[in-house]
């Protein structure tokens, strides 16, 4: 009796443990991201200000709308210079959200090779979605 008692818990746990695993792979989380940094006005000789233009993905495996703005985490290094923050575009697709924007950022003393050191340029997303849930996605790709 003991014996078998002890095989179902132990079955009960590694089954456990298995739907923990695949409940992570659902859900929402970003899959793709484009993001690349240029002058705000190419015409003009200025280059105090930089404009940082970001195209990312996610899937959207809960199947949500988003209800309220997206709150774009910058890196530490963009985010104590943001200036603003551009309209964001959002798409729904089958089973993703797309969106994209823009961080106008001050880029006053620094260098090219400076502005690719603050890789990645984006942390993570902040959302509500329709169903009331506050989503906190961290960005785990290269940018």
């Amino acid at each position: 009796m003991k014996k078998s008692i002890v095989i179902l818990l132990t079955v009960f746990i590694l089954l456990t443990g298995c739907s923990h695993t695949d409940e992570e792979k659902n859900g929402q989380r970003i899959t793709d991201s484009v993001i690349s940094i240029g002058a705000v006005e190419s015409e003009s000789s200025n280059f105090d200000k930089q404009k940082l233009t970001f195209e990312i993905t996610i899937e959207n495996a809960d199947d949500v709308r988003i209800v309220d703005s997206v709150h774009v985490i910058p890196s530490m290094n963009v985010k104590d210079r943001v200036i603003e923050t551009k309209k964001q575009g959002i798409t729904y697709n089958q089973d993703t959200i797309e969106m994209n924007g823009e961080i106008i950022f001050d880029s006053r003393g620094l260098t090219k090779e400076e502005m690719t050191n603050f890789e990645p340029y984006i942390k993570g997303l902040q959302f509500i979605g329709d169903n009331n849930k506050e989503y906190l996605l961290v960005n785990n790709l290269d940018g």
